[in-house]
């Protein structure tokens, strides 16, 4: 299988990302306007496409009495067919129902609300049915489905990965269920998140499975966190034998949930899901996605199709030179500048980028390349003494006492100073000395008196001495109303209308496999607070910075860290909004501002 699956890369890597949106991609629309849940999708003998699913709404249960049909020739236009019904008690109940055509007939699966899964057959071999109950077959669990292997054999699977060959007439299961599992994820975890590599589950309900060039692809959802609220993602695990041993899991669609997955008229691979939580274009619509195979048992969603609301989804890099942790600055002429962690000089952000650039713009859209402001194997003085082979990360550029700063940090921990001798961006600078011995991601903020505070890592500060060459006090660690921290790097402070912005990065899932880097932020009327609650302020902002631009906007970076990001390792740009209420305040991205050419239709 592709190398995708044993060896993760740092989900930077643009190869591997689960979305790769192209230039002309478009936010998925639903098949349709109905409160539908669990989507399922077969194609039939006739070439019609047969969609069932659970309808949740009050009213439309009403209307669709009994398990709700449509069907499409086209996945486009679908039109109500007789609903199917049943005598029994259970069916009657049903939930999650699935729609399948195997061994000349239809079958529908279902599932009971308190548990328990069953099987319909239709009679006649048409959608129209009449359906005979074959009875449950398992007492408990959710989210039934069949699978028919190329030998004829059949297997049923339910809730998150249970699976049993069923008897030759289908009547019931010819053995003991066995729960499939996935190999444990072996890198891109921090230590301390043990819980995660030892986790074997592929999910927890919505079990599908696919047989795609000779791969078993086991479809399974969870509630995942990703971008810090609720929703449910869907998950795949692959093997080369039905029972396994599976590959580790990984996401193939956000937000997508209980997915089945089918083969069009035309090859063309598809799921159908309904979409699950907040950032869903589709919350609780069914949808049609096509998808791709990026590899030998690597699958995800065509670029065609935006997966998410929000301005943040539709974004374009507006920089095609690779970037991460950016920074830009609003200069006294107002000139903006930009710089953060560099590739160069050997196109790798983790091994020997001991170099600091700086690029311009006057309209954050288009950026010219203005200089190489440092050089660790021409200009490094301390930092070549503490590593064989050290890394420049994550700088900042500031405008204060008359003059340009950069504050940077070295991979592996500690932080520094640069101070620009000619007063311009340009340089040159000149070494201020180490400003901590570990920690990374520093940054300084300037007050509207004046002083200047040294920021880094997680939140920690402390005010900086007029001539800038060391902290005039201790240091301290600002912590939100849950007294953590905001995030765990990155951290920055901003002040707009009045109030502290103390924002830094963050992941929600699963870390580096499947998690969203997002930032985080918590306000306050006080510059050592206290803080506000944190909240997401950039669903896969990560490490970047806000800043104000010469309208009076909030502005904030991003590069994109995460499977799920627009795009990875580039320069992006969104513009912020900004409520402030009697007892809270909200900062979230405002689709009513786009920067020209920054976005997908």
């Amino acid at each position: 299988m592709d190398n995708f699956l044993p060896n993760p890369p740092h989900p930077e890597t643009e190869w591997s990302a689960c979305t790769l949106y192209s230039e002309n991609a478009m936010t998925i629309q639903a098949a349709l306007d109905v409160p539908l849940t669990d989507a399922s999708v077969c194609l039939g003998p006739d070439g019609w496409y047969y969609m069932t699913g659970t309808v949740r709404s009050t009213q439309e249960k009403s209307v669709h009495a009994g398990i709700p049909l449509w069907k499409s020739r086209n996945l486009k236009e679908w039109q109500q067919v007789p609903a199917v019904r049943s005598h029994s008690r259970e069916a009657a109940a049903a939930s999650s129902p699935e729609i399948h055509y195997l061994r000349g007939t239809f079958w529908i699966t279902y599932s009971l609300e308190q548990g328990g899964t069953g099987l319909l057959k239709s009679v006649t071999g048409s959608i129209e049915g009449p359906y005979d109950e074959l009875g449950m077959m398992t007492s408990d669990g959710t989210d039934a489905s069949i699978f028919e292997d190329d030998d004829g054999a059949v297997y049923w699977l339910y809730q998150d990965g249970n699976i049993a060959r069923m008897k030759d007439d289908l009547s019931g299961l010819a053995e003991e269920p066995r729960l499939l599992e996935a190999a444990a994820w072996k890198k891109w975890i921090r230590s301390d998140k043990a819980s995660l590599t030892k986790d074997l589950r592929i999910g927890t309900h919505g079990a599908f499975m696919k047989k795609i060039d000779g791969l078993y692809y086991l479809f399974c959802a969870e509630p995942f966190n990703r971008m810090g609220c609720e929703g449910t993602d869907t998950f795949v695990a692959v093997s080369s034998h039905i029972y396994g041993p599976y590959s580790r899991r990984y996401l193939v669609i956000p937000h997508g949930g209980q997915a089945t997955v089918f083969a069009g008229n035309d090859g063309t691979i598809y799921a159908a899901f309904s979409g699950c939580g907040a950032y869903s274009p589709v919350r609780s619509r069914p949808a049609i996605l096509p998808l791709e195979l990026a590899g030998r048992g690597f699958i995800r969603p065509d670029r065609g199709f935006i997966l998410e609301e929000g301005a943040v989804a539709g974004l374009q890099p507006l920089g095609q030179f690779p970037l991460r942790d950016p920074h830009v600055y609003t200069g006294p002429d107002g000139t903006y500048y930009l710089t953060g962690t560099s590739d160069r000089p050997h196109t790798d952000f983790w091994n020997g980028n001991d170099e600091l650039h700086i690029w311009s713009s006057g309209d954050l859209k288009e950026w010219k390349h203005l200089v190489k402001a440092w050089d660790l194997h021409i200009d490094g003085t301390w930092q070549n003494h503490i590593y064989d082979s050290p890394c420049l990360w994550a700088p900042e550029i500031i405008y204060v006492h008359d003059t340009f700063w950069l504050t940077y940090s070295l991979k592996g921990g500690s932080t520094g100073l640069l101070k620009s001798v000619s007063g311009k961006a340009e340089g040159p600078y000149i070494d201020m000395g180490r400003m901590t011995n570990t920690d990374i991601d520093s940054s300084l903020f300037q007050d509207d008196d004046g002083t200047v505070y040294f920021v880094w890592q997680n939140g920690k500060i402390a005010r900086m001495k007029h001539n800038m060459t060391g902290f005039a006090e201790d240091s301290r660690q600002l912590l939100d109303a849950d007294g953590i921290p905001v995030g765990y790097e990155g951290a920055f402070i901003v002040k707009y209308k009045g109030k502290y912005i103390l924002g830094a990065a963050e992941w929600h899932g699963d870390e580096r496999v499947d998690g969203t880097y997002d930032l985080m932020y918590a306000v306050s009327d006080h510059i050592y607070g206290p803080y506000s609650h944190r909240h997401v302020a950039v669903p896969h902002g990560g490490h970047g910075t806000m800043f104000v631009d010469r309208d009076g906007r909030l502005m904030c970076t991003l590069f994109g860290n995460d499977r799920t990001a627009p795009f990875r390792a580039r320069l992006g740009i969104v513009a912020l909004h900004m409520d402030i209420e009697a007892d809270h305040v909200i900062i979230r991205p405002d689709e009513a501002v786009r920067l020209g050419g920054n976005a997908r239709t």
